[in-house]
């Protein structure tokens, strides 16, 4: 009895280290697990431009799916089937355009992503005018990440096609950029070579999947190389 009840003064003492330790296996379980010798495509872009329709209609990813900014709240992970090929996918929380050290936990979670993990991006735009960001900014967080990210695999996606208008959506709070022209180009159809895609009417969605087994084969080539270098 005397044994027991030392083991009770014990644990009670201890009893938030044991606590503090269930938390941290709780957290754990809950985060995703990324095989880094599988291509992950990782999507990326402004709150509410339509990253997680896209996961839902690319991958096994549940997202939830809402018109609300950072609908995201976390790393969300599936699995994109191609040809018999399985590749990851994840949707991350969207960014602002602020500085590093303004930038709340969610967005700095999306860096940690881009800079820790080996992924091919998808970059999706909204230039509909119903994201909330206006497109001088996400041309803004676009450009920043490109130049910082260089070294990824990088495909480039104009969502919700279907409510673009004839003429560039413009924010009354758009600030004059630098480069004019380049500007007003991004807003009418997104960087160069991107693909316009809707969910909603499914436009450029046959397209979207081929490029992104393409962009994923690349992806796949890159790490079989990596590895390769750091064997010899």
């Amino acid at each position: 009895m005397q044994g027991l009840k030392k083991i009770e003064e014990i644990f009670a003492q201890e009893r938030k280290v044991v606590d503090d330790l269930l938390d941290i296996a709780k957290t754990l379980r809950a985060m995703p697990v990324i095989n880094l010798e599988t291509p992950t495509l990782c999507l990326v872009g402004a709150p509410n431009v339509g990253k997680s329709s896209l996961v839902h209609v690319l991958s096994t990813g549940k997202p939830e799916v809402c018109n609300y900014p950072f609908t995201t709240r976390g790393i969300l992970m599936g699995h994109i089937i191609l040809n018999f090929q399985k590749f990851q996918v994840t949707d991350t929380p969207g960014l602002l355009r602020r500085h590093d050290e303004d930038r709340n936990n969610l967005e700095k979670l999306t860096l940690a992503v881009l800079s820790h993990l080996p992924t091919a991006v998808l970059y999706v735009h909204d230039l509909s005018g119903e994201c909330g960001t206006s497109a001088s900014d996400q041309f803004s967080i676009y450009k920043e990440l490109r130049e910082r990210f260089a070294e990824h695999l990088w495909l480039d996606v104009v969502s919700k096609s279907d409510l673009l208008k004839t003429s560039p959506v413009v924010y009354a709070t758009d600030e004059p950029y630098p480069s004019q022209l380049e500007l007003e180009k991004y807003r009418k159809s997104g960087p160069d070579g991107a693909i316009n895609v809707s969910v909603k009417i499914e436009e450029g969605l046959h397209e979207l999947k081929h490029r992104v087994h393409e962009l994923l084969n690349l992806q796949m080539a890159k790490i079989k190389n990596i590895s390769n270098n750091q064997e010899e």
